[in-house]
């Protein structure tokens, strides 16, 4: 649902229910903060679960400045339901704003609700549970692998380690925070086109933890040092496939060939409940030409876009860009995914996790 489409849809649903519900500014606001998460007054939306954040904004700032009559209890969630579907099209690969989506559709259906008062109370109480828990997940995922890291220094017979990260993850830092006093060195790389890793890097130096930052193509001349990789996660499959940022596999692929364990860390939030039957994760493809063809040799290329060239009677680009956000990474290249949940298969973690919601 692009801007276009959010508005008519707006328009149609107050013929309908009879009532001329004020067009949301705000909410079409936060979907360009979730989208421009680099911008840096926009980075509190950066990640999935930055993302979702967003719409938990969006969801309780409708419910403080509506106006929908109390008798209107239909106009209110059908309101409710648009904005979300709105703004789960801003980032299609983030699985964290799809099941907090999830759950608040699921907590509404199941509650006996017959005004727009009562409507707002279960709405609010559930976005401030999840506001919480997003928090809640990671700080017990940090201290769940902190003893994995114990366990790492003990069986390498090591006073620390030195950790191999990858892109920005927010749980990852905490975790690489929890556990401090057993880690000398992370090693994290810039992460192009957008350089999400020079954001890790400025966080960790913040926090007092020594870093290196390189280029991802360094990394095979680094695993002679690192001890343990850490990713985050962007999403889960049933069957166990993570997807996170590009380059993640290269990396998987070039440690299971020097024995390096490797974990990818989220929360349960993070699993893609629909490839259970058979669905895909959408992939999120970002328009990043100007980072790609950026160079230091001061060649200008983006003139060569346009341009096409006659081969065999096809006719070509003479120049295309390409970018695709994600990679996936097989349960094979992994030593396992931790959640809130502990060392368990996502699917399984999920399952255990919200099973209330899910009976």
């Amino acid at each position: 649902m692009n801007i276009d489409e959010f508005k008519t849809t707006w328009e149609k649903t107050n013929k309908q229910y009879g009532y001329n519900e004020p067009y949301p500014k705000f909410v079409e606001k936060i979907g360009f903060q979730i989208k421009k998460f680099m911008i840096p007054e926009n980075q509190k939306y950066q990640g999935a679960t930055g993302n979702a954040r967003g719409m938990l904004d969006a969801l309780l700032r409708y419910c403080k400045k509506t106006s929908v009559p109390e008798k209107n209890l239909e106009q209110f969630l059908t309101n409710i339901n648009i904005i979300i579907d709105f703004l789960l099209t801003v980032r299609l690969t983030s699985q964290v704003p799809l099941n907090t989506a999830f759950f608040i559709r699921k907590r509404l259906e199941n509650s006996t609700i017959e005004t727009v008062s009562e409507a707002k109370t279960i709405l609010e109480k559930e976005i401030t549970f999840h506001q919480e828990n997003y928090d809640t997940s990671e700080n017990k995922i940090a201290s769940i692998f902190k003893n994995r890291i114990i366990d790492r220094v003990e069986s390498y017979e090591l006073d620390k380690l030195i950790i191999g990260t990858h892109c920005h993850s927010g749980v990852v830092r905490k975790a690489i925070l929890e556990a401090r006093d057993y880690i000398s060195q992370v090693i994290v790389d810039k992460t192009e086109p957008e350089q999400q890793g020079v954001l890790t890097a400025y966080q960790l130096i913040q926090e007092g933890i020594p870093v290196k930052l390189i280029n991802l193509s360094q990394f095979g001349f680094e695993f002679r040092k690192i001890n343990l990789f850490m990713f985050g996660i962007d999403a889960v499959s049933a069957d166990g496939v993570v997807l996170n940022k590009m380059g993640t596999r290269m990396i998987a692929t070039l440690a299971k060939t020097k024995d390096l364990p490797v974990y990818f860390l989220g929360a349960t939030y993070k699993y893609a409940r629909k490839t259970l039957l058979g669905g895909l994760v959408k992939v999120e493809r970002r328009k990043v030409e100007e980072k790609i063809l950026f160079n230091h040799l001061g060649i200008g290329l983006a003139s060569h876009l346009d341009k096409k060239v006659n081969i065999n009677g096809t006719s070509r680009k003479l120049l295309e860009t390409g970018f695709s956000a994600f990679d996936t990474t097989k349960p094979d290249f992994y030593s396992s995914v931790v959640s809130e949940v502990g060392f368990l298969p996502m699917r399984e973690a999920f399952e255990l996790a919200w099973k209330e919601y899910l009976d």
